[in-house]
């Protein structure tokens, strides 16, 4: 496997409907890297609700396409046409990004993240779970998602005991309901209180973990809400510790031969600071793993 010379990086405006002020930092993050030539934009297709028959419950997916409340907004977001399609223009970029990624060995989707919905409803401002859908989608395939956002990634480890080609390891500060299980870890870690050793010691092990699956394909949600300035943050790294998670993880990626898919996840600082930290992931990316940058225009 050879990484690509070029990060595509899979966006459309529709994550970031002007409705919804919390994906405005998605739109910025996405011209940021557009101006500083770090990857290429690709406008996915939004997927359908068939894609879908299988994950979710067949009440969920009826409620969440057609507003039925309360279950609709069950992810903490009032529901709305544009929330809905939204959610969906972000998963179509979660299997195009796999597809790419598989063949070229990374790839980006300009997402938050998706981690928190279950089978039976959203949470966590997270309606569909774009990380188990993979798994879904590829059942030939084996799916290992390495979740570093603040909160644990409990969607994630439920859908792991119900696909049994989805493996997830969570590196959290609060762990939201996330304990480790069936093909799932759980590693809490408070930077201020322990040091950011024992936070690259979770790593460390996570990639051992993610290693003896055998995956085909590594997700890598990179969230920034556990940066020390972050509202809602327990696990306290600073910019720059955050940055080295990011080369941390690309480097073993590269390392082990795996192909990536990352998507940004969590954030919860003004919209341009989590822009700069998520393009901060970019770069590590790229430092990481040799990438090309475009010419400016």
């Amino acid at each position: 496997m050879t990484p690509s010379r070029e990060l595509r990086v899979f966006y459309s405006t529709a994550y970031s409907p002007p409705s919804q002020p919390s994906l405005q930092r998605l739109e910025l993050a996405a011209r940021l890297l557009e101006r500083r030539g770090l990857g290429r934009l690709q406008a996915p297709q939004a997927i359908g609700r068939a894609a879908l028959h299988g994950l979710h419950s067949e009440a969920y997916l009826q409620a969440f396409f057609d507003g039925v409340e309360p279950l609709a907004s069950s992810q903490g977001l009032p529901w709305s046409p544009a929330l809905r399609d939204a959610s969906l223009a972000m998963l179509g970029g979660q299997l195009e990004g796999a597809q790419h990624a598989l063949h070229s060995g990374i790839a980006m989707n300009l997402a938050r993240g998706f981690h928190h919905a279950v089978h039976a409803r959203g949470s966590g401002f997270c309606a569909l779970n774009g990380l188990a859908l993979l798994a879904h989608a590829m059942p030939e395939r084996r799916i290992a998602v390495l979740d570093c956002d603040e909160h644990g990634g409990n969607g994630t480890e439920e859908f792991a005991a119900r696909l049994d080609n989805l493996y997830a390891v969570s590196v959290f500060g609060t762990r939201f309901g996330c304990y480790g299980g069936t093909r799932s870890w759980a590693f809490p870690v408070r930077v201020r209180e322990q040091g950011f050793g024992s936070y690259l010691q979770a790593l460390r092990q996570g990639i051992e973990i993610i290693a003896g699956s055998r995956p085909d394909l590594l997700v890598y949600q990179a969230g920034v809400d556990c940066h020390g300035d972050d509202p809602k943050n327990q696990a306290g790294l600073s910019t720059r510790e955050l940055f080295q998670r990011d080369l941390f993880v690309f480097k073993a990626a590269g390392l082990l031969q795996l192909p990536v898919l990352f998507l940004v996840g969590g954030g919860y600082q003004r919209a341009r600071r989590v822009a700069q930290l998520n393009l901060n992931t970019i770069v590590a990316a790229h430092t990481a793993l040799g990438l090309s940058r475009r010419s400016a225009g």
